[in-house]
């Protein structure tokens, strides 16, 4: 028999895992479904456990950016932070050392902002605030190698001291007081953003570069057979220049002297078919070991300054916001970055906000929201929850409180936002944000040497301006990142869930031991070690009897070590042909095939009318050894997304829309076609009990879905085994109490 609300209340008000009031506000939702959803909820938390010392953060959190204006009428504060509540904000800001006092009167949670204002972005704080006005100075009166010291040099004890004690200065101001989270600095950079430039040449930079590069070779013997240089003692190791890596390119002398000819560098080919004929001229490494310090030097200096909080305040974490694209330039390393850091805010660019999550997983991710209509708002959000955000910062407060209104109305914006920031915050946002996600065993490789060989070569077509190849151009332009880009939404919109593994994770014992079938990607992975290469020819040379397995690759994998050098022989020829071609070449346990084309290219054409390519088909062929769990027609531009809930599932589907952030921080667009409602038909593999989440109905026992998906929110689902009904929920409920 059916309770009433009262007993159903009390049935549910016990101290099991869940809480009150998540149980509570589920509870108004009303009926069966409320119960269906508490049991979901508590089999998701009881697999919940904290992995360290740091306070959990379980909650979505939607934070507002503070400017200056609340602060000017002390006395309308309670109205200010009234106002932002019925927004949907249930978080605000501190900025650095500033006073928390006004949120706890009003009793906001907070993050303090931007601790280390000084050294770690230049936009501020520093000689080159203005980087067009400086870089075209440097090129005007013949690049210097003076202007190539950083102002703030980020291995100078001196600074490094200050900056430890602004952390620790902040964490015992703020510690009694359980802030969220610490942010250590927006948008920071050896440079600016990841704009090019041969910072740093500061002495203590180049001692630190020195002692570096003699934990990664035996002896200075060894350098400079790898480097191709005759340095007579280490403190005469310098790092090239990209000017001069560029005339060792262009003129194939090992020590070229003067200027690089320009235009023979913008003449330059890189044809891996014949580059071994004149390797030193494709020898990188005395440039690219620089850019992997520098990327050390800013990963280590932020994992000092997290350690420095910790000090005093061990529960809260301490992270970065703002950050930019993978780069040979600016430190962006994302694989060093994300062992340094307990969170992070990216910037959706590059495909960085994949390779984090993928990096860094249970750890909390945000956004910063910039949009300013409802539609475009939630489809990122959401996007983004599922994708396993745990919040979002929006920007700002002063374009969402109207500051001339006597009782601080909320702007267009700010009613735009509102009902988005209450849905995120709402109880079916809780449930898919507690889940557990399930990814297939496709694996992409991100490799930082690669990277960087990357930029060298694709950056001689620019010849002396290589320097006006700005982060804001290389989001758009850059080769690799559009191919890996189109590596992503071919498996996505086939059904799949890859996700991005580091050089590191390929060549472990963990990886090693993995025998299922599996997928891994190489795009643009021109650059490994010999201990990479090692692990690629296990993955690839599983024993018949074994899973089956594939390798694609879109270049030559491995024709340059893992310092940027060009190999004398190519160590992978029984795998993938040394071309210049631009293909695919798959190598599957049935043998090797190879396809035509430019993947770069797939991403704009998979949105025209009629594409332009047939990737998905080709890659769906080499993958019939391992199908999608729920199958949906590639044209249809869905992305699916599958959780464990205990022993249930969640299912999401979105339009797969290409989310990618524009040099003025909103998204780029170019998403039009997938801005209509489709009808999908998704195969499910297995008959189960579906529950439409989204419309609180049980659809019976299905092996396939048929629903409409609307473009601006997804379509969230449960499957269970066996049909939930109230008892059976009930009695469940009562076994986790006792």
């Amino acid at each position: 028999m059916m309770r009433t609300d009262e007993e159903l209340r009390k049935s549910t008000s016990c101290h099991f895992c869940i809480g009150f009031e998540f149980r509570h506000s589920i509870f108004l939702m009303g009926c069966r479904f409320v119960l269906l959803l508490i049991l979901l909820a508590n089999a998701v938390i009881a697999a919940d456990s904290p992995s360290s010392t740091l306070q959990p953060w379980r909650e979505y959190k939607t934070i507002l950016w503070v400017g200056d204006s609340a602060a000017k009428r002390p006395e309308k504060l309670p109205l200010f932070y009234n106002r932002i509540r019925e927004m949907g904000i249930n978080t605000a800001m501190v900025y650095g050392d500033g006073n928390p006092q006004p949120l706890l009167d009003n009793k906001f949670p907070y993050y303090v902002e931007n601790i280390v204002n000084t050294g770690l972005c230049l936009k501020f704080n520093s000689k080159v605030t203005d980087w067009d006005k400086f870089v075209t100075e440097w090129a005007r009166t013949d690049r210097p190698e003076s202007a190539l010291v950083r102002d703030y040099c980020l291995d100078d004890p001196q600074w490094q001291n200050r900056a430890r004690k602004q952390m620790r200065d902040v964490a015992s101001k703020n510690r009694a007081h359980e802030p969220i989270a610490y942010d250590i600095r927006d948008e920071l950079s050896t440079t600016i953003s990841a704009n090019p430039f041969d910072y740093d040449f500061n002495p203590i930079a180049l001692q630190g570069f020195r002692k570096w590069l003699q934990t990664q070779y035996e002896d200075l013997a060894s350098l400079n057979r790898e480097w191709e240089t005759s340095f007579a003692s280490w403190e005469e190791v310098k790092p090239f220049t990209t000017d001069q890596i560029k005339n060792r390119m262009s003129s194939g002398v090992a020590i070229p002297r003067g200027n690089p000819d320009w235009q023979q560098v913008q003449s330059l080919k890189f044809d891996p078919a014949a580059a071994q004929k004149d390797a030193t001229r494709w020898n990188l490494s005395p440039w690219a070991d620089f850019r992997t310090y520098m990327d050390l030097s800013l990963a280590r200096v932020l994992d000092q300054l997290r350690h420095a909080a910790r000090e005093i305040d061990p529960k809260t974490p301490v992270g970065i916001e703002g950050t930019q694209m993978p780069h040979a330039f600016g430190g962006y390393d994302l694989w060093r970055l994300s062992q340094s850091l307990d969170w992070i805010e990216p910037y959706e660019i590059g495909n960085a906000r994949e390779i984090l999550g993928s990096f860094m997983p249970g750890k909390t991710l945000l956004t910063t929201v910039f949009e300013n209509d409802t539609n475009h708002a939630r489809r990122r959000l959401w996007h983004l929850l599922l994708e396993g955000d745990r919040g979002c910062i929006i920007w700002w407060s002063e374009d969402c409180i109207d500051w001339k209104s006597d009782d601080y109305q909320l702007t267009a914006k700010g009613k735009a936002l509102a009902p988005v920031l209450k849905e995120m915050t709402s109880p079916l946002a809780q449930l898919f944000l507690r889940a557990q996600p399930e990814h297939d065993p496709i694996y992409v490789l991100y490799s930082q040497p690669s990277i960087q060989v990357d930029w060298l070569l694709e950056s001689t077509v620019d010849g002396s301006t290589w320097l006006r190849r700005f982060s804001s151009y290389e989001a758009d332009h850059n080769q690799v990142a559009r191919t890996r880009n189109g590596w992503l939404k071919v498996f996505q919109d086939l059904g799949y869930t890859p996700r991005f593994i580091s050089t590191e994770q390929l060549a472990s014992e963990e990886f090693a031991a993995n025998t299922r079938p599996a997928a891994l990607v190489l795009p643009g992975v021109c650059a490994l070690s010999m201990k990479e290469i090692a692990a690629l020819r296990r993955f690839g040379s599983q024993p018949a009897s074994s899973h089956a397995r594939a390798i694609f690759a879109d270049v030559s994998p491995g024709m340059f070590d893992e310092h940027g050098r060009l190999r004398n022989a190519y160590p992978l020829t029984n795998m993938f042909p040394a071309s210049q071609s631009k293909a695919v070449h798959a190598l599957l346990t049935g043998g090797p095939r190879s396809k035509p084309g430019d993947l770069a290219e797939h991403v704009a054409n998979r949105l025209t009318a009629v594409p332009e390519d047939d990737w998905t088909s080709w890659i769906a062929d080499q993958m019939k050894f391992m199908p999608a769990s729920i199958q949906i027609p590639a044209s249809a531009r869905v992305r699916t997304r599958r959780y464990r809930c205990g022993k249930h599932r969640l299912v999401a589907f979105e339009r797969n829309v290409d989310y990618h952030m524009s040099e003025d921080l909103k998204q780029a667009g170019g998403n039009e076609r997938l801005e209509t409602s489709v009808q999908v038909e998704a195969r499910l593999g297995s008959s189960v009990h579906v529950y439409n989440l989204s419309t609180q109905e049980y659809l019976g026992r299905l092996d396939s879905l048929h629903f409409t998906l609307d473009p601006w929110h997804p379509a969230l689902f449960a499957l269970t085994r066996e049909k939930l009904n109230t008892k059976q929920i009930l009695d469940e409920l009562r076994a986790q109490e006792e």
